[in-house]
């Protein structure tokens, strides 16, 4: 039985690209900002993800025979962004072009859509992430263990945004 929520595709393609939707503290306690306001502040998805894969190999400390296999997950971080930042960029263009109301049906259709490619992505990070952690020595692990550690979908606060 599947357990996927549309919480848990977002909070899943969020940690694949190691970024994640802002926790709800930290959104503004009134609603005199206007939320157009709040979505054009955000960091596109991804925007941040060599800055990322450079704090992961420095925290990491891996040794030259690790880098091959962190690189292939980094591959696959840097390609999950750039498909979320393509995501992003359509879902803007569709909004803009919206002249009706979605239906009930067409916003499960997307969310089933937005599940299955959560689900892709995150079985293809587990295949890159599986052989690179068990490179690691155990030191190096407790510091993944701590790194990836939302990897999971662990933080509930996420929020997914529907257009």
């Amino acid at each position: 039985m599947s357990v996927y929520s549309p919480l848990f595709a977002a909070t899943l393609l969020a940690a694949v690209v190691g970024v994640a939707p802002a926790p709800a503290e930290a959104q503004p306690a009134s609603d005199q900002q206007p939320r157009i306001e709040q979505r054009t502040e955000r960091p596109s998805p991804g925007r941040f993800i060599e800055g990322r894969l450079a704090f992961l190999r420095t925290e990491l400390k891996l040794t030259e025979a690790q880098q091959p296999l962190f690189e292939k997950l980094a591959d696959e971080m840097r390609a999950s962004a750039k498909a979320m930042e393509a995501r992003h960029a359509e879902r803007h263009q569709k909004g803009k072009a919206r002249a009706k109301p979605v239906s009930a049906v067409e916003k499960m259709e997307r969310r089933n859509a937005m599940m299955k490619q959560a689900s892709a992505a995150g079985d293809r990070f587990l295949e890159a992430f599986k052989p690179f952690y068990a490179s690691l020595s155990d030191e190096q692990k407790k510091t993944a263990d701590l790194l990836f550690a939302r990897h999971g979908g662990g933080r509930q606060h996420h929020r997914m945004h529907h257009h």
